[in-house]
C-alpha cells in the first residue's frame, strides 16, 4: 500500500514540504517572509522593525510575560533540547515533574502562533501571508491552515523569543528555554549568558532517531490537519521541512546535533549544575536515561549524579574511620581530578571515566 493510499493527507503534506524549501513560496528567508514586508521592517532586517511593528512586538512580549504571572524570580534555568517530536514536553511534565506555573517558558513556536493570529485579525494574513501558489491551490480546492505558513514568521518569532529571554534574565525570572539547540557554539554562548546573569542551569536533552522524529512530526501534523478540516477551526499544525530536520543530524553518529550542543552547553563550566539525556530508540521502546550527571560544586566537573548522591549520603551518615578516608569521597575526588585533566574536547563525555 502506498503512503498516499494509507494517508490521504500525504499529498498536501508534500506540497507544504516543497513550499518550505529554499526559493519556495514559504521560504523563511524569501520575499514572502514577514521580514521582507517594508511596512513592517526596514531593509529586510528583523532588528529594524517599523514603529507599527515595534508596537506589536511590545504588546506580544507583554502578553507572553503576563501568561505566567506566578513565575518565580530565583534565577534558575532549564534548557530543554532535542529534535522536534522527541517528547520534550512529556519529559518535562511527567518525568522531571516541573511545575510550569513557576517558570516562564520561552519558545519561539509560541510567538509564531501569536504572530499568525495577529495576521488573521488585522487582514495581513490574506494580503501578505498568502503567496500566489497557495492562492492557486486554494482556488482548486486544497485547504491550507495558518501554522503551515509558520516558516514565514520564523525570523520574527525568533527575535521575540530572544527579547523575552533577555527581559526575563534581567528580572531573574525562572525560565524554561525550549529549543532544538542545533548549534553547539550558540549553545555554549547561551550557557555563558545564563551564568553571567547569575543563573543556575539544568540541561535536559530529549533525543530520538531522525526517522522517529519525522514519523511523529507527520503523525502530529496529520492529526491536526484532519481536525482542522473537520471543524474548520484552529491554526492547524506547523510542518518542519525534512531538509531542515536532516541538516540537524550528525551523519556519522546518526544522532541529532542537538545532542552535541546540549553536551557542550552542559560541560561549559560552570554553566550547568545538572545534565540529563533521555533516549527513545524506537516508537515501541521505553524511554531510557542515557546520562544523569551533576556537579558537586560550582565549577567542578560533571559526574554521575548517583555517585555524588551516594558519596554525600555516606559522608553525612557517619564520619570516616580514624586514619581512613571515606571510600565514596575518595573515589569522587579521584574522578574529579581525572576529569579536570581532560581536554575541552574530551570533556564532552566525562561519564566514560566512571566506567573505569
Amino acid at each position: 500500500m502506498t503512503e498516499q493510499a494509507d494517508d490521504p493527507t500525504a499529498p498536501h503534506r508534500e506540497t507544504v514540504r516543497a513550499f518550505c524549501q529554499a526559493g519556495g513560496p514559504l521560504d523563511p528567508t524569501g520575499p514572502n517572509a514577514t521580514t521582507a514586508n517594508p511596512d513592517w521592517f526596514r531593509g529586510r532586517d528583523v532588528r529594524r522593525p517599523t514603529a507599527q511593528r515595534d508596537a506589536l512586538h511590545r504588546r506580544l512580549l507583554a502578553e507572553a510575560r503576563a501568561e505566567q504571572p506566578a513565575a518565580r524570580q530565583e534565577r534558575r534555568a532549564i534548557v530543554l533540547a532535542g529534535p522536534p517530536g522527541a517528547g520534550k514536553s512529556t519529559v518535562l511534565r511527567d518525568v522531571i515533574g516541573v511545575d510550569k506555573s513557576a517558570w516562564l517558558t520561552i519558545d519561539a513556536d509560541e510567538f509564531k502562533q501569536k504572530l499568525l493570529r495577529e495576521a488573521l485579525a488585522d487582514g495581513s494574513y490574506e494580503q501578505f501571508l498568502k503567496p500566489a501558489p497557495i492562492k492557486d491551490r486554494e482556488d482548486a480546492g486544497e485547504r491550507f491552515f495558518p501554522l503551515e505558513r509558520a516558516a514565514l514568521v520564523h525570523e520574527e518569532s525568533s527575535l521575540l523569543a530572544n527579547q523575552l529571554q533577555a527581559r526575563a534574565l534581567q528580572e531573574g525570572t525562572n525560565v524554561i528555554i525550549d529549543s532544538v539547540l542545533s548549534n553547539p557554539d550558540k549553545a555554549v554562548a547561551l550557557g555563558e549568558r545564563l551564568v553571567r546573569a547569575g543563573y543556575t542551569v539544568e540541561v535536559i536533552d530529549v533525543e530520538v532517531p531522525f526517522d522517529l522524529s519525522q514519523q511523529r512530526i507527520a503523525g502530529r501534523w496529520r492529526e491536526s490537519y484532519e481536525s482542522a478540516l473537520l471543524t474548520g477551526d484552529g491554526l492547524g499544525q506547523r510542518w518542519g521541512p525534512t531538509v531542515t530536520a536532516r541538516s540537524g543530524v550528525n551523519e556519522t553518529t546518526g544522532r541529532s546535533k542537538s545532542q552535541e550542543s546540549a553536551a557542550d552547553l552542559a560541560n561549559a563550566r560552570p554553566a550547568a549544575q545538572r545534565f540529563r539525556r533521555f533516549w527513545t530508540p524506537e516508537q515501541a521502546a521505553l524511554r531510557v536515561v542515557e546520562i544523569d550527571q551533576s556537579r558537586r560544586a560550582s565549577g567542578g566537573p560533571l559526574l554521575d549524579t548517583t555517585l555524588i548522591q551516594n558519596a554525600t549520603r555516606g559522608q553525612s551518615a557517619r564520619p570516616p574511620p580514624p586514619g581512613r578516608e571515606h571510600d565514596a569521597g575518595t573515589r569522587i575526588n579521584r574522578i574529579e581530578t581525572e576529569v579536570g585533566a581532560l581536554t575541552s574536547r574530551d570533556r564532552r563525555a566525562p561519564w566514560r571515566w566512571l566506567e573505569a
